[in-house]
Parts: C-alpha cells; structure tokens; sequence
C-alpha cells in the first residue's frame, strides 16, 4: 500500500512540473496613444496569422478590438479573430465570436460575411444529418438570412 501510494506521489510530482514548461506568449504592445496600440496589436495578429499561430493571432485581434471598441478597426478585429478560428477547424471559438460580431455590430458592413462565416462553422460541424439535425438547421437559418436581408452580396 505504501509502494502504491508513493508511486502515486511521485507521478504527480512528475505530472505537475511537466505544466509548469508551457510558456504563453504576452502581448506586448510598445506605442503610447491608445489608436496606435490598436492598430499594433491588429498588425501582430495579421502577422501571427500568416505565420500560423492563430491562437495568438485571435488574442491580439482581440485586443485590438478591446483597446479601441469605437474605432473601424474593432468589428474587423473580430471578423478576423473568427477567420483565425475557422482557418484551424476551432468552429465553436469562431461561432462565439461572430455571435459577438453580430451581436455588437450589427448595421456592419460586413454582416453579410459574418453570417456567411457562421453558416459555414455551423455546415463544418455536420458529421451526421441522420443523428444530430441542428448544426444542419442552424447553417440552413444563417444562410436563408443571406438570402433574405443581403440578396446582392457575393455571399
């Protein structure tokens, strides 16, 4: 019982140091006024984006849009937060943020992508039309609203 209960012990101890070597990436933003450090912040994203780190490429579009939520730059922050999630298959982090973007925005003009971007998500999320009907549904609405309010759109 004591073997047991030291090798448990032990494995945990291993377990725990092994977390601690993860390191995140801070965003650091080096410019003084406030629209400056939105527009740094939006670049480091377009460049972690193209770098393919859209972990860190959605956390500064993020802040971006944080920094200045008044500026033309925050509702395409968070298109852009919702590409970098769906360029990488994480559709539910897109959804959450074009929920957001719609949410927040809505008279953008660029709702009609944002709803072409959530109808997209949602049809990626289709395994089986037989077992499970409502990502299929919720694709079908997002799409119907393309249809119904943007007829002249590309989308």
């Amino acid at each position: 019982m004591k073997i047991i209960f030291r090798l448990i012990i032990i494995l945990s101890i291993l377990l725990l140091s092994n977390c601690n070597g993860k390191k995140e990436k801070a965003i650091i933003l080096d410019s003084t006024s406030l629209e400056e450090q939105m527009i740094e912040a939006y670049n480091k994203g377009v460049k972690a984006l193209d770098e393919g780190d859209v972990l860190f490429a959605a956390k500064n579009f993020n802040a971006a849009e944080n920094l200045y939520p008044q500026s033309i730059w925050a509702p395409r922050s968070i298109l852009m937060a919702s590409y970098s999630f769906y360029s990488q298959d994480y559709y539910g982090d897109a959804i959450s943020e074009l929920s957001r973007f719609l949410k927040n925005y809505p008279i953008n003009e660029n709702t009609a992508y944002a709803y072409f971007l959530l109808a997209t998500c949602y049809y990626e999320l289709i395994v089986d039309e037989k077992k499970d009907l409502s990502p299929l549904l919720k694709s079908k609405e997002n799409f119907q609203i393309i249809l119904d309010k943007y007829p002249n759109t590309d989308f």
